[in-house]
């Protein structure tokens, strides 16, 4: 099969990023749904053969927990008047299958690697990728509360899953 260029838009539902952590009293989980971007990748029929670009974005204030004050912390850390948008620009796709890029949160660039799945789901491209991160690469205090005595760990874990559309 030949390889192709195609452009994708990121639909407006199904896709969602989640960060997952654990503190020393429990484990902890941010999800955003509002997501907005575009992915121009290289394609053999229904594979992902590289990528040109891939742009994600979601505003910092639509990280959502079920727990009020763990999204209090977490905007505490990640200051979105000042920094209202998380970006990811993909650029790379490297022999080992991960997906290479700029990750920005709270106004900080950290490169980082992804591995990531794709299969087409319902007439769409379903991008999953997974990562590991730390809130350190970012050159933030992983939060803390009640003066210090529930303390997050540095190490946190993305997931990422596009439903792209291709675009006409």
């Amino acid at each position: 099969m030949a390889q192709a260029q195609s452009s994708y838009s990121i639909a407006e539902t199904g896709s969602k990023i989640t960060v997952s952590g654990t503190s020393n009293l429990h484990d902890f989980t941010l999800v955003s749904e509002e997501i907005k971007g575009s992915a121009d990748l290289y394609m053999e029929g229904s594979e992902i053969t590289g990528i040109k670009k891939v742009v994600v974005t979601l505003k910092t204030e639509s990280l959502e927990s079920s727990k009020s004050g763990l999204k209090r912390n977490a905007m505490k850390t990640l200051q979105p008047e000042a920094n209202p948008i998380i970006s990811y620009i993909a650029f790379d796709m490297a022999d080992d299958g991960k997906v290479s890029g700029i990750l920005n949160v709270a106004g900080y660039d950290s490169d980082q690697d992804f591995s990531f799945t794709s299969k087409v789901e319902n007439g769409k491209l379903v991008v999953t990728a997974q990562g590991d991160v730390k809130f350190t690469d970012f050159d933030l205090d992983p939060p803390s509360a009640l003066a210090g005595t529930i303390k997050a760990k540095d190490d946190l874990q993305l997931e990422i899953i596009l439903v792209l559309e291709e675009e006409k």
